[in-house]
């Protein structure tokens, strides 16, 4: 497996830490595709549309061609799946490091916490990262 540099790992982080963030941007993005700006027509009364009346295949066409869109998905489908996945150690590591926003947890806290030395939290937390860097098609 190839190395994960020090902006990928802090990115790949970044994912974790601001999934919610990525929902948001997810539900948007899929607004803003569904509903375009459409401008008011002039010629009332002219010929017949050309639109298929297909509306739910049509919507699905464009999200599915829309990269940002398709992006934000994967990230957001990889992030909930894999953390549903994880043992308790690793849940424990995401939730004190990643998901609890009134708090700054160390790694030596998270240590103490699951009662393992700061080289095996670390360990499983570059697993973690390896895991979703695979899963992403990063590596």
């Amino acid at each position: 497996m190839s190395k994960l540099s020090r902006n990928d790992i802090q990115k790949l982080e970044d994912y974790w830490i601001n999934l919610n963030e990525y929902k948001k941007q997810l539900q948007f993005r899929e607004w803003e595709l569904l509903n375009p700006y459409k401008e008011t027509d002039t010629n009332i009364g002219g010929g017949r549309s050309n639109n298929t009346s297909d509306t739910t295949g049509h919507k699905a066409m464009i999200l599915v061609e829309d990269t940002l869109y398709q992006n934000l998905k994967r990230i957001v489908s990889t992030i909930e799946n894999m953390y549903e996945n994880l043992d308790k150690d690793q849940k424990t590591i995401v939730d004190m490091r990643y998901r609890d926003k009134s708090e700054c947890y160390e790694w030596q806290h998270i240590a103490d916490e699951l009662y393992m030395s700061v080289q095996r939290v670390l360990r499983k937390r570059n697993a973690l990262i390896d895991e979703t860097a695979r899963r992403l098609g990063w590596v």
